[in-house]
C-alpha cells in the first residue's frame, strides 16, 4: 500500500474530488440555469465518497516489515516541488498585477489628413 505521511491514495482522491465539487458549487452558483448541475455533481461526490468509505480496496492485513523500501530523496523532492508551486504561483500574481493590469492610453493623431 502506497502511503504519503501515513495517509492512503483513497484520502487523496477524495480531497480532489471534494474540492473540485466546492470549486464548480462556487462557480456554477452564479448560472441561474446550471444551479442543478452542481448540486448533481456535489450529489455524485457524497455517493463516490460513500462507496469508497464503505468498500476498501486493500485487507486489514498489514504488510510485513521487512522488505520496506525508503525513499532518501523524499523530503528534498516534496521541499523543491513546494517552492516551484510557490514561485510559479508568485509569478502568475505578478504577471497579473504588474503586466495584465497595466493600461493602455489612447494616444492623439499628430496629423489631419482626411
Amino acid at each position: 500500500m502506497a502511503l504519503i505521511f501515513g495517509i492512503g491514495t483513497g484520502l487523496f482522491v477524495l480531497a480532489l474530488l471534494w474540492s473540485l465539487a466546492i470549486l464548480l458549487c462556487a462557480v456554477l452558483s452564479r448560472a441561474d440555469n446550471l444551479r442543478g448541475a452542481a448540486f448533481g455533481f456535489s450529489f455524485l461526490v457524497t455517493i463516490i465518497t460513500i462507496v469508497l468509505l464503505v468498500i476498501p480496496r486493500e485487507g486489514s492485513v498489514p504488510e510485513p516489515e521487512g522488505n520496506k523500501i525508503t525513499d532518501q530523496t523524499f523530503i528534498p523532492r516534496v521541499l523543491m516541488l513546494t517552492l516551484f508551486g510557490l514561485f510559479a504561483f508568485l509569478s502568475l500574481v505578478f504577471m497579473f498585477s504588474l503586466h495584465w493590469t497595466e493600461p493602455i492610453h489612447a494616444k492623439p493623431i499628430k496629423s489631419k489628413r482626411l
